[in-house]
């Protein structure tokens, strides 16, 4: 008998319940312990933007929009597809108000003939590296905030005027060999892996998600080494110093996964606040680990102001506590020599 990884048997007996819970369960299980409104619009928000990643790593898998079995897809995999259909689910829903695109100038809202929710939703649809072709890994991450402007109307560039430690949901979904959804709600972080038959989000068996201690690695790319900035210089002497290696697999939601399974830091400079910082950080926070920009600022402090792009950016280090107040310092005498 074939037993597929992600089903229940040849578990122990206190796993089965664990990896038997789908993702629309376990948010509403969540949100029943700790409500962030009275309708449950979260749940169903959450839930519609899960679903739609269910196709996306279709698209990817296949590099076509077009899905022939037997014939290899010849597009170049980016986010204009991605976009195209969470914007089309999100708009029909209900559920949501505004939605901000990381390739995309301006915020989309949506048409005045269609319920608008009470919550914010920005995303970046597909996590790509443009120098490859095939891509390794890649995948979309999203936030959620609650809206600031009068309910029933469309959205309005002040429902992004918020600190990203107002997000009341984040997460992402990495598409590669396997697809993974993580996410958390201020709760921890919960890691799921798309079942290829059942087509459903199963919880893994190791149910919450902690950086783990101990380790050696940087994540992200070496080119900022050779930048005269202090960022880099500081970055190339907590390397050399902890004698840690450094990786970069094209993303940084690539550099993120990987750094919640081994441990270690990530890095990367001018990273969109809200489609990519935000939510990252959030997930890192809830995952034990602490992120901040090169000034030593937390990123879940910052915030879009009101003369601000809504596409800010900023730079990032997260990981553990530890392994990040260390890079801090080095940073700190580097600046002050």
């Amino acid at each position: 008998m074939i037993v597929s990884p992600l089903s229940p048997l040849g578990m122990r007996g206190r796993d089965v319940p664990k990896a038997a819970t789908v993702f629309p369960s376990h948010v509403r299980r969540t949100f029943t312990r700790h409500p962030t409104d009275y309708t449950g619009e979260l749940v169903r928000l959450l839930d519609d933007i899960a679903t739609q990643t269910h196709g996306i790593a279709t698209y990817v898998a296949e590099s076509d929009e077009t899905i022939q079995y037997g014939a290899l897809g010849r597009d170049t995999v980016s986010a204009e597809y991605a976009t195209r259909q969470l914007y089309r689910a999100l708009s029909h829903d209900g559920y949501a108000c505004i939605l901000l695109v990381k390739d995309r100038k301006d915020p989309l809202t949506f048409p005045e003939d269609v319920p608008h929710g009470g919550y914010v939703v920005c995303m970046s649809p597909l996590e790509t590296d443009p120098t490859f072709e095939t891509q390794l890994i890649c995948g979309t991450v999203f936030s959620v905030y609650k809206r600031i402007s009068s309910t029933s109307l469309p959205g309005r560039y002040v429902d992004l005027q918020q600190k990203a430690k107002d997000q009341v949901a984040a997460g992402f979904c990495v598409y590669s060999s396997a697809t993974c959804l993580s996410y958390t709600m201020g709760y921890g972080v919960h890691s799921f892996s798309l079942h290829p038959v059942a087509v459903q989000y199963f919880l893994q068996p190791n149910q919450r998600v902690v950086i783990p201690e101990g380790g050696s690695t940087l994540f992200g790319s070496r080119s900022i080494f050779r930048d005269d900035i202090p960022m880099g210089k500081a970055m190339a002497t907590f390397a050399d110093e902890k004698g840690w290696q450094c990786q970069h697999v094209g993303t940084f939601l690539g550099n993120t996964h990987y750094l919640l399974k081994m441990g270690g830091i990530v890095f990367a400079k001018d990273v969109d606040l809200l489609c990519e910082a935000a939510p990252i950080a959030f997930i890192l926070e809830q995952a034990g680990g602490t992120a901040v920009n090169d000034e030593g600022a937390p990123i879940m402090s910052l915030a879009l102001c009101a003369n601000d792009d809504c596409h800010k950016t900023t730079s990032f280090v997260g990981g553990n506590q530890v392994d990040v107040d260390a890079f801090l310092k080095i940073l700190a005498t580097m600046k002050s020599s």
